[in-house]
């Protein structure tokens, strides 16, 4: 499902955040802006770089940040590199997560969208770049759990959440939580990928996303938002079910 374009206000920082739903596996591309500096971050700028560009015309963009290394949440990349040349962060350990979804690309002429591959090659969804696009190098600078991303006055934190990918990271800012495919509405993101293990996904979870506040507001990489509070009752019940 296609979420509407939406934009918010923190309360407790006055951070603005922006949501684009983008490309064929529908990614929650994230905006998050100081209003008094009007200095911004993009979150994981998945496909469809015309229309993230237009959403941060009218601000300055100091960073990119990926939560991590699979395809639909890095092909906007090369454009917005090119345009606002800026060089994404990305935590080190998720060097090799890139490579292999090019690998997969050119051995099966698409990229791997797990469980639901097939039923979107059946609707006629493309599960590869654009025809002409250029695809990303791989250049990132990097960025560990604990780090501060600093945007304006507002200040993000990287948290290291390792399970779905090697190097997976979440983003706080205020009440609010972004937490890439790591947690969803109902469970952790998917660990049938290579490099991915369900095992860590919810030991990340447990340890560090879970000590979090109730009120946390989580914003997934895919889909609507949920709540610490509202999902974290549900991991035993996840540990049983093995996923």
């Amino acid at each position: 499902m296609r979420l509407p374009d939406h934009e918010f206000v923190d309360k407790s920082t006055g951070a603005v955040i922006r949501r684009l739903c983008v490309g064929a596996l529908n990614t929650n591309c994230w905006i998050v802006m100081d209003p008094a500096t009007t200095d911004a971050i993009v979150i994981d700028p998945g496909d469809e770089p015309e229309r993230i560009l237009d959403a941060v015309s009218d601000v300055c963009v100091q960073h990119i940040v990926l939560t991590h290394a699979h395809w639909d949440h890095v092909l906007g990349v090369p454009a917005l590199h090119d345009a606002l040349g800026i060089v994404p962060l990305l935590h080190p350990d998720e060097w090799p997560v890139w490579p292999n979804e090019q690998r997969y690309l050119n051995d099966h002429g698409h990229f791997d969208a797990g469980t639901a591959t097939a039923e979107l090659l059946g609707c006629g969804c493309e599960l590869r770049p654009a025809d002409g696009g250029t695809l990303w190098n791989g250049s990132s600078h990097p960025i560990v759990g604990g780090e501060i991303i600093r945007c304006g006055t507002i200040a993000l934190r990287a948290l290291a959440t390792p399970g779905h990918t090697p190097g997976g990271i979440c983003l706080t800012v205020g009440t609010h939580l972004f937490s890439g495919d790591t947690l969803f509405p109902g469970g952790p993101g998917l660990t049938g990928w290579p490099l991915s293990n369900f095992d860590t996904i919810i030991t990340s979870i447990r340890t560090t996303l879970f000590v979090l506040p109730d009120t946390t507001i989580v914003h997934p990489g895919h889909g609507p938002d949920t709540t610490i509070g509202t999902e974290r009752p549900s991991l035993p019940a996840w540990i049983q079910r093995g996923w």
